[in-house]
């Protein structure tokens, strides 16, 4: 931002918002934490954050970008807009807001909210530390379609366009449409296309709901505000072991389409178990079945897919994703991990449903997976066989099983000798490598790495 370019520190700030969230949560205990957590962490509490210049006076008055920022929805609401990122002291891209008064209208009692909201203002820290910006390629501006016919002087009063950032392709990471095509097969709206062996997404055509990011085996799509790396960093914080609260600790990943709205929230507020701890995604179906498994990787106990397929933005079916759910809890269930440890939740009793759900993982014995060190997982390569080898060697290591069920996203290969002919195309053809042709002039070999 422009009024705040001289300041490079970021720093987490706290909205009393008119006494509401003061009168119930101790900021002083909350800034105790976070300084804790992350010492020389500034942490910054005011009040009134939604209206002009006052973020942004309390923002250059301790010299800090805003990194996180605990306050209320309609905040949220203005910090894509032209006109108001520079009049609140928001960057659109690298803000995280956590809805406190959506938190404290909630059932939990003192405790479990306390602690639930240091949790997510934690988890925000560790997301945003791992945020490295939004390249210009990721940037795309979208305008409000207005219904029906309207006056010119309604034109004029139509609200602001507003920036949205999408997934772009990581050419050094691609193999190229030349090789592999299977992004441009999950993508559901078909926004991506190859050019010359190079793949491209169409900013036009693409909507981002980040299905390519699961169907890429590489991790060559970047979602520049949904990276798995930043995903993973704030399934991080949520996780974290400190004491024996909101136990046994479940992850909810849950569409952002279908979070209800700030309105909904004073009305309706959310009030399942205060144990079930939010991750929201553009939509599930770019949850690839790494993620899942990395949550279990870091001692979740359980997690929970949230979407309503009525409110979904992208009017994407379960079964873009149902694959990868099944195919993960065959695995656990082959490693001796209870598969009824992860459910998809789809309708309009949801916040029972969740309830009930975290009440029956209460009654399953801990994994020994929330007492041990995370799989390390290599920078290079594919990172899904590497955690799912790291997994087997902590959780059965002697154990040995076929996996069928859902989306298997690699397997066995089985060659009928009598029908290769030893032309070397299954080889050119495989996107992943795996793969290769070996010929002298008396022989020939297929090596396969599963």
């Amino acid at each position: 931002m422009i009024s705040l370019a001289e300041s490079s520190e970021k720093g987490v700030f706290l909205c009393n918002c008119h006494g509401s969230v003061s009168k119930v949560l101790p900021m002083e205990a909350l800034c105790q934490f976070l300084e804790q957590r992350q010492p020389g962490l500034p942490v910054v509490v005011g009040d009134n954050f939604c209206q002009p210049q006052i973020l942004l006076r309390l923002a250059q008055e301790h010299s800090l970008q805003p990194m996180v920022i605990g306050a209320c929805s309609q905040l949220d609401s203005k910090r894509h807009s032209w006109e108001e990122p520079e009049r609140i002291a928001l960057d659109p891209y690298s803000v995280r807001i956590v809805d406190l008064l959506r938190e404290i209208a909630s059932s939990y009692n003192n405790v479990e909210l306390v602690e639930r909201v240091k949790l997510l203002l934690w988890s925000q820290v560790r997301r945003q530390d791992r945020f490295s910006g939004v390249p210009p390629q990721s940037r795309k501006l979208r305008f409000t379609r207005p219904q029906g016919e309207i006056s010119r002087r309604d034109l004029f009063q139509l609200p602001w366009p507003k920036y949205q950032v999408i997934p772009y392709i990581q050419t050094e990471k691609c193999v190229g449409g030349g090789r592999c095509h299977l992004c441009q097969e999950g993508c559901p709206f078909n926004a991506i296309v190859s050019e010359n062996s190079q793949v491209l997404i169409d900013k036009l055509g693409c909507r981002g709901c980040g299905a390519c990011i699961a169907a890429c085996p590489f991790q060559a799509i970047s979602y520049p505000t949904f990276s798995l790396d930043q995903l993973e960093g704030e399934m991080e914080g949520l996780l974290l072991a400190e004491g024996d609260t909101l136990q046994p600790r479940i992850v909810g990943l849950i569409c952002r389409s279908c979070r209800p709205t700030f309105s909904e929230a004073k009305t309706n507020p959310v009030s399942c178990a205060p144990n079930v701890l939010p991750l929201e995604v553009p939509c599930l179906s770019m949850v690839p079945s790494w993620l899942l498994l990395r949550a279990f990787d870091l001692g979740v106990q359980g997690v929970a897919l949230i979407s309503n397929t009525e409110k979904c933005q992208f009017g994407l079916k379960s079964d873009k994703w149902q694959g990868k759910v099944r195919f993960v809890q065959e695995l656990l269930e082959q490693w001796g991990v209870e598969p009824e440890r992860m459910r998809a939740f789809d309708g309009s009793r949801l916040e029972q449903e969740l309830t009930q759900f975290a009440q029956g993982v209460a009654q399953l014995p801990l994994t020994s997976l929330r007492s041990s060190q995370p799989t390390k997982v290599p920078a290079k390569g594919l990172p899904l066989p590497a955690l799912i080898a790291g997994l087997a060697e902590r959780l059965a290591p002697y154990s040995s099983g076929v996996v069928s069920a859902g989306t298997v996203p690699f397997g066995k290969l089985e060659l009928d000798e009598s029908q290769c002919t030893a032309c070397g195309l299954c080889a050119l053809d495989c996107p992943t490598e795996a793969l290769r042709f070996v010929s002298t002039e008396d022989s020939y070999q297929l090596l396969f790495h599963y």
